[in-house]
């Protein structure tokens, strides 16, 4: 077998390195088929490059451009930029002849060679941080290479305004919208009033959608993108006080009656005046109801519905909700049934309403004396209405009228 022999002091060298020939092979910053001395020559300017070299032979890799290898682009503009790179070896400086580069940024193209400057061009076409570019430099054509990242960020063009937010007079109560319009990419917007940013206050323009005199002020919007900001001219906003709107005191309250009793629906509201009322019953305006108060002097089926009342004022209009208005079956007796030394029967009754049995002698119709009274209970059924039974003791005297009046 076959000895590979190296001189002492090739091998000294080979294994002081040994670390920077692993990490060379793992990071792939270099290959080679040139002796073992240039080789580590090569390993040690790349991991100078990463911050962590300790040559060999005092040897390095240095970009000179672009400087701290960072280059800034700004997104839709032309770009134009040298890429050197130099390798050190005691007093001997070279510098690669060819150069190849990975992972550009869109819009950007390959490195090519203008005379002796070798340069990477391009119109960026997306902006951010674009940090894993490989630049790499090749000794000669089928000679050794090595790889340095570069960081390219491309930003958005500043913003520029195009409209200026203008001054705004409103009455309170009033909607008001503050707007501005601007160029750039990525636009992020920031309102303030006087110094103080308001919050969530991010869009193109800042809406009031009810003002109030203390919303007047001096406002400003910031306009940012990644290329850099721009605060807008102070516009004035300036809310007058207006009329207070009406607000109700008393609501129209549900109703529900037999036919052919009377409904009063009633209402009122506080505002600055003059007010005016109006009323409408499933939607629908009811001509000639003008008052605070709704009256119908005898409720018919058609009478039945929701009512809803509006008054208006100088400050606004408000509306109430809502008043159910339910016209059940006329009150009716049943026929009476006598037996048992008892007099009873039946009507059909409004839930948890007051009846009053009343009686008068035949001789004076017109004098009724109540006898006693109650008041149904349960669910009501499909026409609104629970059965409710009157017994009261026989009377003496089968000559005698007898009524029940709801309450």
């Amino acid at each position: 077998m076959n000895t590979l022999r190296l001189p002492s002091f090739a091998l000294s060298v080979l294994l002081h390195a040994l670390p920077l020939v692993r990490t060379a092979a793992t990071a792939d910053v270099l290959a080679a088929a040139s002796p073992i001395v240039a080789l580590l020559r090569w390993i040690g300017g790349a991991a100078a490059v990463a911050g962590s070299f300790h040559a060999v032979s005092g040897s390095s890799i240095t970009v000179t451009s672009p400087t701290e290898s960072r280059v800034r682009a700004t997104n839709g503009v032309d770009i134009a930029f040298r890429v050197s790179l130099t390798y050190t070896s005691g007093s001997t400086v070279r510098s690669p002849a060819l150069y190849e580069a990975s992972n550009l940024p869109p819009g950007f193209n390959p490195p090519t060679k203008s005379g002796s400057i070798w340069r990477i061009t391009g119109k960026p076409t997306a902006s951010g941080t674009f940090a894993n570019v490989m630049l790499t430099g090749y000794q000669n054509v089928n000679g050794n290479k090595a790889s340095v990242p570069l960081t390219i960020v491309v930003v958005d063009a500043p913003p520029a305004i195009t409209t200026q937010p203008a001054n705004l007079t409103v009455t309170a109560g009033q909607t008001a919208t503050l707007s501005v319009t601007a160029t750039g990419g990525s636009l992020g917007y920031q309102w303030l009033k006087g110094d103080l940013e308001i919050p969530k206050a991010t869009n193109a323009s800042l809406t009031f959608p009810s003002t109030t005199v203390t919303d007047g002020g001096t406002y400003s919007v910031r306009i940012s993108n990644s290329g850099g900001s721009v605060l807008s001219a102070p516009t004035v906003l300036t809310v007058i006080p207006g009329s207070l709107p009406p607000e109700f005191t008393a609501l129209p309250r549900p109703a529900r009656v037999h036919t052919g009793e009377a409904v009063a629906l009633n209402a009122a509201a506080s505002g600055d005046g003059p007010l005016s009322w109006s009323w409408s019953k499933d939607g629908v305006v009811l001509p000639g109801q003008t008052a605070p108060t709704l009256s119908i002097l005898s409720a018919s089926a058609d009478d039945g519905g929701n009512y809803v009342v509006t008054v208006t004022g100088p400050g606004g209009a408000a509306s109430a909700p809502a008043a159910r208005v339910a016209v059940v079956p006329i009150l009716s007796l049943g026929d009476p049934v006598v037996g048992g030394g008892t007099l009873s029967f039946e009507l059909g009754a409004i839930p948890d309403r007051v009846y009053v049995l009343e009686t008068s002698a035949v001789d004076s119709p017109n004098l009724w004396n109540p006898v006693t009274e109650a008041s149904a209970t349960g669910e009501a059924g499909p026409a609104g209405i629970v059965p409710l039974r009157f017994q009261i003791s026989e009377p003496a005297s089968a000559a005698g009228l007898y009524r029940v009046r709801a309450r």
